[in-house]
């Protein structure tokens, strides 16, 4: 037996599909396909008999949902109903909008299976949507506005007494110096993540911040986060101290650890990262190896390599606020620990 409307809407709510709109009294439904991510699918259920009638139909239910506001995205839309006098002209109908769309045809009459297939979907769409609410509402964006605000004290500091584009300053604030570090001078692990050179370092990476931070920091809760930022940071300096004899000076490295915060979280639930973080998070990977190939030697490639490491397993060792997996995060603690070891031991030989 032939499925139908609600029946379809269902099956794709259940394989990923998530609500956008409902126009009543059951005439139209518009899904996003969160795992495809460019693709809207439109259900569209008819009682006209001509094809040129439930074109109109359609455009008029296209105009109610804004849809040519999705752009060139892909729409497919499905449309349900008994057999139309001129059934052969559905498949040459066209739709002005800038989306690829496509059709799809199902004779079918609604029945009373329809009506329970509607209660379930619906309320396993909202159910979706509340998981998907909790697993960002572990935690506030505060910790991310405190280290702003501290990274933006230590440069107007710096900038009031010199400039930041002169070594002795940034040695003076704290910048990363092997030498120095290895005469005993540790806190160079640290403090180099607060410290940038020049006010355009200092914009572009607390703007990332501001962009990145509050995401990671809802997700895995506040002193998470900031155990993450800090020892994720820690990790890129030692990275850098272990590879570059440069002095280098900016959040970057600690930024890519909340980077690899997020590709830990890619691990644990691949199915959500997929659906809302993972191809705006690769494309974002993808212009910082861009501007890497640009910029050269004005980045310390290998402070952002260590940070992202860093930060995928010290993300393990902390865990996401509802996992309780104490084997694991023993087992990440010892690579933390082993990681760091290996790096300023390396840096120090």
């Amino acid at each position: 037996m032939a499925t139908c409307f609600w029946e379809d809407i269902y099956q794709a709510v259940e394989n990923g599909g998530r609500i956008e709109g409902i126009l009543e009294p059951s005439r139209a439904v518009i899904l996003f396909d969160t795992k495809a991510g460019d693709r809207y699918d439109l259900y569209v259920q008819t009682e006209k008999a001509w094809a040129n009638h439930v074109g109109t139909d359609i455009n008029a239910i296209l105009s109610a949902f804004r849809l040519s506001r999705i752009g060139r995205k892909r729409l497919t839309i499905h449309i349900y109903g008994d057999r139309l006098v001129d059934e052969e002209r559905v498949d040459s109908m066209t739709f002005p909008i800038p989306a690829r769309v496509t059709l799809s045809r199902s004779i079918c009459t609604p029945t009373m299976e329809d009506d329970r297939f509607r209660l379930l979907a619906v309320a396993m769409d909202r159910k979706k949507k509340a998981e998907l609410k909790k697993r960002f509402s572990f935690g506030k964006p505060q910790v991310v506005y405190g280290l702003m605000f501290i990274t933006f004290l230590v440069m107007w500091l710096a900038e009031s007494v010199g400039s930041t584009f002169d070594p002795n300053t940034l040695i003076a604030f704290g910048a990363k110096v092997n030498p120095l570090i290895e005469e005993g001078e540790w806190w160079r692990l640290i403090t180099p993540m607060f410290l940038h050179i020049g006010w355009f370092h200092f914009a572009i990476n607390m703007f990332a911040l501001w962009s990145l931070g509050p995401l990671v920091e809802r997700m895995y809760g506040s002193l998470r986060f900031l155990i993450i930022y800090v020892v994720g940071g820690i990790l890129a300096t030692t990275a850098s101290y272990a590879f570059s004899e440069s002095i280098s000076a900016g959040a970057s490295g600690a930024l890519f650890g909340l980077v690899g915060a997020l590709l830990y979280f890619g691990l644990r639930d691949r199915s959500l990262f997929m659906k809302t973080l993972g191809p705006p998070l690769f494309i974002m990977l993808g212009l910082n190896v861009g501007l890497a190939f640009v910029l050269g030697a004005n980045l310390d490639h290998f402070a952002h390599a260590g940070g992202l490491l860093g930060g995928f397993v010290v993300s393990g060792v902390v865990g996401l606020p509802d996992e309780e997996n104490r084997t694991q995060r023993i087992l990440f603690s010892v690579l933390t620990a082993t990681l760091f070891g290996l790096l300023y031991g390396y840096g120090s030989w």
